[in-house]
């Protein structure tokens, strides 16, 4: 998810829960009775975190997340905890109980999943270490994006990730993680060399090319499905000032300004990279607006052959050079925190961004606006090195396609609408679609919508990992 306060959207707090479907809302008479009759002070006992249950006066706080419209939901528990250990009796008194489990960082999940109810929430963020050697970040999931990049900067080093600041790294990394160094770098599951992973049967796993590589493959990529990763190891990348260029195009051009986008972006520089995004104003009209990143001193090159592509004037310019730091900050919207909101998101990657889809992509958010809402459809390149590791190579299938298609929709709007919304749009880019990404989940999807040909294998080793579905999914399948 990328920050919309930054990207022109406003951001705003305090929705209620009211009107959004949520496919994990009504746990099974089965679920319930196994969490009602939980012995909780036993777990207590085993672990050096807390156990906090529905009774307790910090329980509101302990299960909120970011998105506001899951509120009300109601976790069986929420487990914080404080070292692998803890994970691990954790995980085995779910088994012992037959608990369903989520784990939490960031507490960005698009469906909810870190707050679900009647689920046992494994809440990581005490868990917040990271260190650095030779080329090598080990990092604990607990850390938001913006505490790993402020980590790593003091030695001039990166990994690639997507650009919300509060988003947590384990989140991103098991789904992918694009953001603004993709075409150079990879995808940030590309640079997972090794992880900690707790299985649903509480055993601890050390996670490698050498060790359990079928792990590894679907850890790249495979979201949440499979345990609870307590360590990621990254092969780190320099970190290196840049050129920072925002760009508008006039509303009324915005097809034109993706087939020029899409023109430039795929045979550009591979340290070039830029999304565009259009936001629905809730009259009709459309903003149309692209962020340039590239090396400092090459914006005002990369900028004019950005729209010599599109062949259109720009309406606005906005350049500036900054540090690496000073990029993350100012993506972030200017520092480390973001206001919680409601929104509602989806997604769809397709094969090619043909003038028929770029129409279809135009005519949706258009007909959000005119309905009179606000709202915003974001398209990012899937080339450069996110095409460098090859589809088997990792659980994240997307590698020989075009594009990611996100739509999404914060407050004002009511949720159901902007659910309604997004499932017309899905409709009407079906024929384009290949799937989505898996960070983006959706109520009612089927699993396989987010794996492409690799569902099989990765539901083979979901099945031998966790054979009893421990792990929280919300998904059909």
């Amino acid at each position: 998810m990328f920050l919309r306060g930054v990207l022109g959207i406003a951001v705003a707090g305090g929705a209620s829960a009211a009107g959004l479907p949520l496919a994990h809302a009504d746990p099974s008479p089965s679920t319930s009775a196994a969490a009602a009759n939980a012995n909780w002070a036993s777990l207590q006992r085993r672990i050096q975190g807390r156990v906090v249950l529905a009774r307790d006066e910090d329980y509101a706080a302990a299960k909120q997340i970011f998105n506001a419209y899951y509120d009300a939901a109601a976790p069986a528990a929420v487990v914080q905890v404080a070292s692998t250990q803890d994970v691990s009796a954790a995980m085995a008194f779910a088994a012992e109980n037959r608990l369903r489990v989520a784990a939490r960082s960031g507490g960005h999940s698009y469906l909810g999943i870190s707050s679900a109810t009647g689920v046992m929430i494994i809440d990581l963020r005490r868990l917040r270490d990271v260190s650095y050697l030779d080329g090598a970040a080990v990092v604990e999931p607990g850390l938001t994006l913006y505490d790993m990049y402020g980590a790593l900067d003091r030695f001039g080093q990166m990994i690639p990730t997507g650009m919300c600041p509060m988003v947590g790294v384990a989140g991103l990394t098991l789904g992918g993680g694009l953001g603004f160094e993709s075409r150079r770098y990879g995808m940030t599951c590309d640079r997972l060399t090794a992880a900690t992973v707790v299985l649903p049967d509480g055993r601890v796993a050390e996670v490698s090319k050498t060790s359990h590589p079928d792990l590894l493959w679907a850890l790249r990529g495979g979201g949440h499905f499979l345990g609870v990763v307590t360590s990621f190891t990254f092969a780190t990348c320099p970190a290196a000032a840049k050129d920072l260029v925002q760009v508008t195009f006039p509303g009324d051009k915005a097809a034109q300004a993706i087939a020029g986008w899409l023109s430039w972006v795929t045979t550009a520089e591979r340290s070039q990279w830029a999304d565009i995004s259009i936001d629905a104003d809730g009259a009709g009209g459309l903003r149309c607006w692209l962020q340039l990143v590239c090396p400092a001193g090459t914006g005002a090159t990369a900028t004019a052959a950005l729209a010599d592509a599109v062949g259109v004037a720009p309406v606005t310019v906005e350049s500036r050079t900054l540090s690496h730091m000073e990029t993350v900050t100012f993506l972030a919207g200017g520092g480390g925190t973001e206001p919680r909101s409601g929104f509602a998101n989806g997604s769809d990657v397709v094969r090619e961004l043909t003038p028929e889809v770029i129409m279809v992509i135009v005519e949706a958010i258009t007909m959000f606006s005119r309905s009179g809402h606000t709202g915003w459809v974001q398209i990012n390149s899937l080339d450069g090195a996110v095409r460098d590791t090859t589809p088997d190579q990792a659980a994240f299938p997307w590698r020989h396609h075009a594009a990611l298609v996100e739509w999404g929709a914060y407050e004002p709007n009511p949720p159901e609408e902007s659910r309604a919304w997004i499932a017309d749009a899905h409709k009407l880019i079906r024929p384009a679609s290949a799937g989505a990404y898996v960070n983006y989940l959706e109520p009612g999807d089927r699993v396989e919508r987010y794996f492409g040909r690799n569902y099989q294998r990765f539901h083979d080793i979901r099945a031998r990992v966790d054979p009893d579905r421990r792990m929280h999914s919300a998904l059909i399948g």
